[in-house]
């Protein structure tokens, strides 16, 4: 994980997922598409933003809490001991201008094994990120 600094420390590169401007009532949602965030201004902010570009395995999320959080996963480095499980939500309030429907927003929680001090010495699984890695669509 890499903590960016702001929003233009992001990777410039096609992305899939959303960002959410804090005057918008939903996201507006990406498929593939570069999304320029030198334009986003103190008023309206991103609210939060989940992206994935899958040719890269880089992942960036933003949460707006009074300042941004900005968090890099980069998956392709992400695996010295680290098990990885795959999970799928139901989408919110996510549709696509373009007619493509999201059946499933997709993430990957990493797990590590980490001495648990109260477990005797033994290994304890630590979830250590719930990284967004894109979409489900529906077919037709």
């Amino acid at each position: 994980m890499n903590k960016l600094d702001s929003l233009t420390d992001i990777p410039k590169m096609k992305y899939t997922g959303y960002v959410w401007l804090s005057n918008e009532n939903k996201p507006t949602v990406l498929i593939d598409e570069v999304y320029d965030f030198g334009i986003t201004n103190t008023n309206p902010f991103i609210v939060e933003a989940l992206l994935w570009n899958k040719d890269e395995q880089v992942s960036v999320m933003i949460r707006h809490s009074g300042t941004y959080h900005i968090h890099e996963y980069d998956l392709s480095k992400e695996n010295q001991g680290i098990e990885w499980v795959q999970k799928e939500y139901l989408p919110h309030k996510l549709t696509h201008p373009k007619g493509k429907e999201i059946e499933k927003v997709k993430f990957t929680q990493l797990w590590l094994a980490e001495e648990g001090p109260l477990c005797e010495g033994m290994e304890v699984m630590t979830m250590k990120a719930l990284v967004f890695t894109g979409f489900k669509f529906k077919t037709n």
